[in-house]
């Protein structure tokens, strides 16, 4: 088995610190935000069964993926309030756009953010939207040793 020099073991431990920090929300934005990427974990009070919905806060623009979509919309108002344009959104059809529609509809009424705990809260009148910072779940990830080694 071959020895890790520290030339190579310092390679590796970068480019884990890169991965993790990758994790991470971006920047603190407007309000106590964090910019960047969340996955959707909760919604109706309940868990969401895929992770596959995804909500990207990029300073007053907000989009990201849902099943069976993509979708972007303007906040009109200074974060952490939420006053959202119309969502705009491609209109493909699957076996998910009863989750799909249901978080539109609960998303366009969304009033407020609250980030807490590393959990992202987005708050309707109907219920509340919980997000974690993430990737969807059929979105590859590469590993920080794979990533050291030079793998795909």
């Amino acid at each position: 088995m071959p020895r890790l020099t520290r030339l190579g073991l310092g390679a590796a431990a970068t480019a884990a610190t890169l991965a993790l920090a990758s994790c991470g929300p971006a920047q603190i934005g407007s309000g106590g935000i964090p910019q960047g990427e969340y996955v959707l974990v909760g919604m109706d009070g309940g868990t969401v069964p895929l992770r596959n919905v995804t909500l990207v806060v990029d300073g007053s623009q907000i989009s990201g993926r849902g099943p069976c979509n993509s979708y972007s919309t303007q906040n009109n108002a200074n974060l952490p309030a939420l006053e959202l344009s119309p969502i705009v959104s491609t209109k493909m059809h699957c076996k998910d756009a009863p989750l799909e529609n249901r978080f539109f509809s609960v998303l366009q009424t969304a009033n407020e953010m609250e980030f807490y705990g590393g959990v992202l809260k987005v708050k309707s009148p109907q219920t509340w939207l919980i997000f974690e910072h993430g990737h969807r779940a059929d979105e590859v990830q590469v590993s920080a040793v794979e990533s050291a080694r030079g793998a795909p």
